[in-house]
């Protein structure tokens, strides 16, 4: 850290006034609120530093200052001292998890609406994506003559539906053939192996295979083989949230964060760049990230055992309560990946 103790101190003053009130801080506050025992004078002058290295900025010419995105990244990293939740909140949030049952997806639900609910901010909760999950078991029932409905379970008891048509007609004896076939090849490999082979044997062997091979491969080819991302969900709470922010009084800047909000690659880029950390991350308008992020924070923390397997997140403005958000954000990761640790083996 490049501030003398005194700056620092004034510094983070100003910064917790700025999250309370969203309002330019002065120099009069300051010297009321801070430890330190300074003039307003002297505290001007600490002030004018401040702004001259970077760290505050002046509104208007008459206004207090307001911290930068600099300042924001140096509190956060070095002066931030947050308070670890406590037992009895840590028992009550995986407890409000555990009552959302066995169903991994319910359970992520709940997740971002606890973490939203105790932020005030938008939460994003990344479900555990197809790549590296183990396919358990594949099987079809069928709807109609030449329309199956196909259902995969992976590790931890997710599972996906795809109705699909196939070319030609098809009979229940069929169906059961096909899944003893692709689960007897297949059952333990990661759904990315499982596709790989699958289009790979389509591919360099179909004319050797048998009828009943090459047709239970045409159909999990049908059902499986797209983009993994395509099927992965993203939990998203607390957009109302935004409303109650000073940030986003101005209509345009409120549209871009909607949009954000709503365009899946970009979140899934976003949240993706966090998932091989194994603490809380907090990243200040996202450098790597496009020009919608500015102004904005995001804290991050992985879920899963040594596999990462998602992500928990909040996003908002730089004005944040960080002393809240992260202690919120890593007790529900944690609580999460103590209750998938035993559904998705290593």
């Amino acid at each position: 850290m490049s501030l003398a103790q005194r700056e620092a101190d004034v510094l983070s003053t100003i910064i917790e006034s700025y999250i309370s009130t969203a309002q330019p801080v002065g120099s009069r506050t300051v010297a009321n609120s801070s430890r330190l025992k300074l003039s307003a004078a002297s505290m001007r002058n600490t002030m004018a530093d401040l702004t001259d290295k970077g760290y505050l900025e002046q509104p208007h010419t008459s206004a207090g200052r307001i911290p930068t995105a600099k300042a924001f990244r140096l509190y956060v990293n070095s002066l931030l001292r947050t308070r670890p939740l406590s037992t009895r909140d840590r028992s009550s949030m995986l407890g409000s998890l555990t009552r959302q049952g066995l169903e991994i997806h319910q359970m992520l639900q709940q997740a971002s609406t606890m973490v939203s609910a105790m932020s005030h901010q938008v939460a994003l909760v990344l479900a555990p994506g197809g790549n590296d999950v183990r396919w358990r078991r594949i099987d079809f029932s069928l709807l109609s003559e030449r329309l199956v409905l196909a259902v995969l379970v992976l590790d931890g008891g997710m599972v996906r539906n795809r109705v699909v048509q196939v070319d030609q007609s098809v009979t229940v004896d069929d169906l059961v053939h096909f899944s003893n076939y692709l689960n007897s090849h297949y059952t333990g490999m990661s759904l990315t192996e499982a596709r790989s082979r699958i289009l790979r044997e389509l591919h360099t062997t179909e004319r050797h295979l048998e009828q009943i091979c090459a047709r239970a491969l045409g159909l999990a080819r049908l059902a499986f083989t797209e983009d993994a991302d395509e099927e992965r969900q993203i939990f998203v709470d607390g957009t109302l949230t935004l409303l109650d922010k000073a940030e986003f009084t101005d209509a345009g800047r409120m549209r871009e964060l909607l949009a954000l909000l709503e365009e899946r690659t970009r979140l899934l880029k976003l949240l993706d760049n966090t998932l091989h950390g194994t603490e809380v991350s907090v990243s200040i308008a996202p450098e790597e990230t496009d020009d919608d992020l500015s102004g904005l924070s995001v804290v991050s923390a992985p879920y899963g055992a040594e596999t990462p397997l998602g992500v928990v997140s909040v996003i908002g403005p730089l004005r944040m309560d960080y002393n809240t958000v992260v202690p919120v954000v890593d007790c529900i990761s944690k609580s999460l990946s103590t209750l998938l640790k035993d559904r998705f083996p290593a």
